[in-house]
């Protein structure tokens, strides 16, 4: 049974500056309000190797990059928890990074909407590999959270391996503390301003936290209650990402059992409890 289109969350005062929340088409989570979303990434770096886990409350994938010092000489990538059934095709379109500097500008990744054709989060997370891969060896973990946000400003924050990174106040899309970032917004552009503000680990800790804090909208929503029914049911979506391209959305359709609770970071490779 097709299900109502949700109402934006109730009693936010947008501002100005506040960034409105799409209204997707799904029927509302009688749980928002209380949890939370987590993104939990792990980068493992060998010579000439780079392996990238990631695991949220809506996605699980992988990207392993190889690299001969310079440059991307290949890049695989996996798909195996995600909200749709054209995801997993999306790997097909990484091997579009090969040759890729490995000092390559991290705003050059993003320009001319080239994100857009990829899923973005698979395709956020082998340019991670390919930012690491010129750090030596090792791992780094990062664990970013971001609480439901209903009638006030919330905090969210991004720890490295263990250790803070970034704490923001945020309202609706917008930084209101700390003062320096205060007005700065995480939706589009965030890249753009991003890269001028902050450079290294610093930068790909934002750019994860400010991705955790995106999918975190979709918090609002029984998301697996409309499994099997179509993507274009939302049309706000359409042109955002490779599952919803204009052509390939007419065909896609959502996959049951994308979503798990607010555990998901550390604990999904582990198979989580719903």
């Amino acid at each position: 049974m097709r299900q109502p289109c949700a109402p934006p969350a109730p009693d936010r005062d947008h501002g100005e500056t506040g960034v409105r929340p799409t209204q997707l088409c799904y029927p509302p989570n009688p749980d928002f309000g209380s949890g939370l979303c987590r993104r939990w990434i792990h980068v493992t770096r060998e010579k000439g190797r780079v392996a990238a886990d990631l695991a949220d409350n809506f996605h699980e994938m992988s990207c392993t990059i190889e690299h001969d010092g310079e440059q991307v000489t290949g890049v695989v990538g996996q798909t195996v928890r995600i909200p749709t059934s054209a995801c997993p095709a999306a790997a097909s379109l990484l091997p579009e990074l090969i040759g890729t500097s490995l000092k390559q500008s991290p705003a050059l990744y993003y320009q001319d909407s080239r994100a857009r054709r990829h899923c973005t989060h698979l395709y956020d997370l082998a340019i991670l590999a390919i930012r690491h891969a010129a750090r030596g060896g090792g791992t780094t973990e990062y664990v970013a959270v971001v609480p439901d946000e209903t009638d006030r400003p919330v905090e969210i924050g991004i720890d490295r391996d263990g250790d803070p990174v970034h704490r923001w106040e945020i309202r609706n899309g917008v930084i209101v503390s700390p003062q320096q970032l205060a007005g700065r917004t995480l939706g589009r552009g965030f890249a753009r301003w991003a890269a001028a503000h902050w450079s290294d680990d610093e930068f790909d800790a934002a750019t994860i936290l400010s991705r955790t804090w995106l999918i975190a909208i979709g918090r609002q929503y029984a998301i697996d209650r409309v499994a099997g029914q179509p993507v274009p049911r939302n049309q706000e979506m359409i042109g955002r990402c490779f599952a919803y391209d204009p052509v390939r959305a007419s065909d896609t359709v959502f996959v049951a059992g994308s979503i798990r609770d607010s555990r998901a970071g550390e604990q999904t490779a582990r198979e989580v409890e719903p």
